[in-house]
């Protein structure tokens, strides 16, 4: 079976370890507003799967448009996470986790469930359980292959598997680049991270406070910052878009241009409302609707 899952990983250019099933530590303390709330389903494999013995954690690359250059950003733009151009890694990695499941299904009879960005249990801790990476200073995992820009994907089975190794490796003692960098102080070097001052976070936030709006700055979706500058990642693209269109586009025209990406899910109304924050702290004039 091991061998199964390496060659799998390797003819799709993906990342996967394996960890035994036993409960997590509880660690209230690092859940986030849209993760589950509760500790037991949160720590313990065995709320989502009955009898799971092991659990295969897949780490894949966001996949992004094919582009020479992204031209200059101009002063009034609102800028975009890649994860607000790539392709919807919910579907991408649950569809991987089902080409493995099947492959696995044709050497033994097994029970399974697939979890991506579900909010129960803690894909972090279990993707460094399975030797994916380790937990950096931005609260992201960090691996060799992809540096933190990877989503994870968990494949639930009650086939008992041996454990990847995990890895001993952390941030360099003396970088502390996602710390500075974050312009909203939600990195910290004692006390990990503050999700509720995340721009990330606050973008996908049902409602905002005015100084919460004040935080999101230029951002419409998402924010890569912490990643842009971490050591372990190769360089990418910034997105960026005039938050003036996305107040003239309407539903249809949201979804002709954004419906293959994962920010989708949070709705157009949200969007909007990030876009008129943007435009009023750029000192635009909204279009007239």
């Amino acid at each position: 079976m091991i061998e199964i899952i390496n060659a799998f990983a390797r003819r799709k250019n993906c990342i996967i370890g394996i960890c035994d099933a036993t409960p997590l530590p509880h660690r209230p303390k690092h859940f986030t507003p849209f993760v589950s709330q509760d500790i037991h389903k949160r720590a313990n494999p065995s709320a989502s799967l009955q009898d799971v013995k092991s659990i295969i954690v897949i780490g894949v690359e966001p996949i992004i448009p094919i582009v020479d250059d992204f031209p200059p950003m101009p002063d009034d733009a609102g800028v975009l996470s890649i994860l607000g151009v790539a392709k919807d890694y919910h579907i991408v990695v649950k569809a991987l986790l089902k080409k493995l499941a099947d492959e696995l299904q044709q050497h033994t009879n097994y029970k399974y469930k697939i979890l991506v960005d579900s909010g129960t249990l803690d894909e972090r801790a279990l993707a460094v359980r399975a030797g994916l990476g380790f937990i950096g200073r931005s609260g992201l995992v960090i691996s060799q292959k992809f540096g933190s820009r990877f989503n994870i994907g968990l494949l639930l089975t009650t086939i008992p598997l041996k454990p990847s190794k995990q890895s001993h490796t952390s941030c360099q003692s003396n970088c502390h680049n996602c710390i500075k960098a974050c312009p909203t102080g939600a990195l910290s070097a004692t006390s990990g991270i503050d999700a509720t001052r995340c721009i990330s976070y606050l973008t996908q936030k049902d409602n905002l406070t005015p100084d919460e709006a004040v935080l999101i700055g230029n951002h419409l979706y998402g924010c890569d910052i912490c990643q842009n500058v971490c050591p372990h990642n190769r360089p990418a693209p910034t997105p960026w878009v005039c938050p003036k269109s996305w107040l003239s586009m309407n539903d249809i025209d949201f979804e002709k241009a954004y419906s293959h990406t994962a920010m989708m899910w949070r709705g157009t109304e949200i969007l909007r409302r990030n876009a008129r924050h943007v435009a009023r702290q750029t000192h635009k004039a909204l279009p007239q609707n």
